[in-house]
């Protein structure tokens, strides 16, 4: 990933930030016209839940656009470096044994459902530890990208946690809240 994709990468992520903000204030009843309404007719009639559970989403929502962005841009870093250095076709002689019999386990179990194909791409049907498990594995490709393989581990083995909060419909506490934004400036900073 070259220089200026870095500096693309973090805007993008403290525009992310500032989105939450904003959403922040409209939430505290400050009318900013930031937050655009979607009729009830092209959604599930939210009266059909619980105010509290409802107002529990609104508040997760924005920390699944950080979790989402960040899975997916440790994917970009992932494809990109690889296929850089071993071609278009760096999965099938660069993914981890383990890893590539999951992902050909997933896209065969997706086959057998009515849900659309999400992806041509194997990366895709990667989880969180995966994705790590596919840079450890490929360390020397990394190696100039990222400060260390300790400092990498450190921070994904946090934000995992955050991000299995996230992930299964949980509330964040408000110290977590601020611990996943540090962890996402905490990954920008260790990349080189």
């Amino acid at each position: 990933m070259n220089n200026f994709s870095k500096k693309l990468e973090h805007f993008a992520f403290k525009n992310l930030m500032l989105e939450t903000d904003l959403m922040k204030i409209e939430e505290s009843g400050v009318d900013i016209q930031h937050i655009d309404t979607v009729s009830k007719k092209e959604i599930v009639d939210t009266e059909l839940f619980e105010h509290e559970i409802l107002t529990s989403a609104r508040k997760m929502a924005r920390f699944y656009v950080y979790y989402f962005a960040f899975e997916n841009s440790i994917r970009s870093l992932i494809s990109g470096r690889l296929e850089e250095k071993h071609g278009i076709n760096w999965w099938d002689i660069k993914a981890p044994p383990g890893v590539a019999k999951n992902v050909a386990d997933n896209q065969a179990k997706e086959k057998d459902t009515a849900m659309a194909i999400r992806s041509e791409d194997p990366l895709s049907y990667t989880n969180f530890g995966e994705l790590i498990d596919i840079i450890t594995y490929n360390w020397e490709d990394f190696s100039d990208t990222i400060r260390s393989k300790k400092s990498m581990e450190s921070v994904v083995s946090q934000f995992g946690k955050i991000r299995n909060v996230i992930a299964h419909s949980c509330e964040l506490e408000e110290d977590d809240i601020i611990r996943l934004k540090l962890l996402i400036k905490d990954w920008f900073r260790i990349q080189s």
